[in-house]
């Protein structure tokens, strides 16, 4: 069964998510390399390392999703494929890369919202961690954390650019 509040709940999600973030990448040119790339006390170093680290985590969800969903739609796409990448880590060499790379993921999981059928929302994922250990979660809550996820680590940004004295302001998710 479909439920309508599912469907507009994760979109506006999703679109928080991608508004975010291209804000964000556009603070980002603001920064002197050694400014994105310093290591700063996070868990993941620096912006650097904690917006790869979430790339790489949105890409694992979403391949995660196939559990339930199967490979139909945007979960076939390459980009969920990745070679050379870790669990906790994924290189990119420019900032425009890291732009191109977000803009894909986050449409992706976007399309992600528009496609599924909600009804199966209530399925459990199971899936098994990098470290092997098995997990199982009703989907709704999976994808509740997925959007969540993102907005604790770019909590973490926002620390380190206040630190840089960046203006900003992107966490507004009504006007999205």
């Amino acid at each position: 069964m479909e439920t309508d509040y599912d469907r507009r709940h994760f979109s506006i999600l999703a679109r928080y998510n991608r508004t975010c973030n291209e804000t964000l990448i556009g603070l980002f040119t603001s920064l002197s390399d050694g400014e994105f790339g310093a290591g700063r006390g996070s868990h993941f170093g620096s912006i650097r390392g904690i917006m790869g680290h979430l790339l790489m985590c949105d890409i694992n969800w979403m391949r995660r999703f196939r559990e339930v969903f199967g490979y139909a739609g945007c979960l076939a796409h390459p980009r969920l494929l990745p070679d050379g990448h870790t669990w906790t880590r994924i290189e990119f060499r420019t900032l425009e890369e890291l732009s191109q790379e977000r803009k894909v993921v986050d449409s992706l999981l976007g399309d992600f919202v528009a496609e599924a059928d909600t009804g199966r929302f209530g399925d459990i994922l199971a899936y098994s961690d990098s470290h092997g250990t098995p997990h199982r979660y009703v989907f709704r809550d999976v994808l509740n954390h997925v959007f969540n996820h993102q907005t604790h680590h770019r909590g973490q940004v926002s620390q380190i650019l206040d630190e840089l004295g960046v203006e900003h302001d992107f966490s507004n998710m009504i006007d999205t």
